[in-house]
């Protein structure tokens, strides 16, 4: 009977265990407009997804599979004061930089998170980290890519690009 006993509270503590919500694990914070900071926790994987599906469109230059990732409400901060307002934009710009530029990236490492923007709205990001090639003069140089992308239902909604070029070291 002690072990009857003993397998059927084994059996319901495992049972109620596995039902118990799990706490979002929080990775760091963010602050608000009003200067409070608020928690942010580790996201969901599908936003690395769709970044790496966007950064690979982008090194193929397949501006449909771009522009089916855009959100309706796409815009984009750049490294140099760009502001881009719109998948039409977007494409206009992307156009004109691949012919010039030549830009191909390697994405060095991501991290999904969940968190609140300044203006209180909760949302899902992926910051990734980018070795980023460019042509310029004829010349091919290497840049750093900070990128924040919010990531709404599967769609880029919008970025902050932040650009770093290192001195050559030797």
């Amino acid at each position: 009977m002690k072990k009857l006993n003993l397998i059927l509270l084994s059996s319901l503590f495992i049972a109620f265990s596995c039902d118990a919500p799990q706490e979002a694990q929080v990775i760091g914070y963010s602050v608000n407009q009003d200067g409070v900071q608020t928690p942010v926790t580790a996201g969901p994987e599908s936003t690395s997804e769709v970044w790496k599906a966007y950064i690979d469109a982008h090194n193929e230059r397949d501006m449909e599979a771009i522009s089916n990732l855009n959100s309706d409400e796409f815009s984009a901060y750049g490294p140099a004061g760009e502001y881009v307002d719109g998948n039409d934009a977007h494409r206009e710009f992307l156009t004109q930089w691949f012919e010039t530029k030549n830009p191909k990236w390697n994405i060095l490492w991501s991290i999904s998170n969940t968190g609140e923007s300044s203006n209180g709205d909760v949302g899902d990001y992926v910051t990734s980290g980018h070795q980023v090639t460019l042509n310029v003069d004829g010349e091919d140089i290497t840049v750093y890519q900070v990128i924040d992308a919010l990531i709404v239902d599967g769609k880029v909604q919008m970025l902050n690009v932040y650009q770093q070029e290192r001195a050559q070291v030797e």
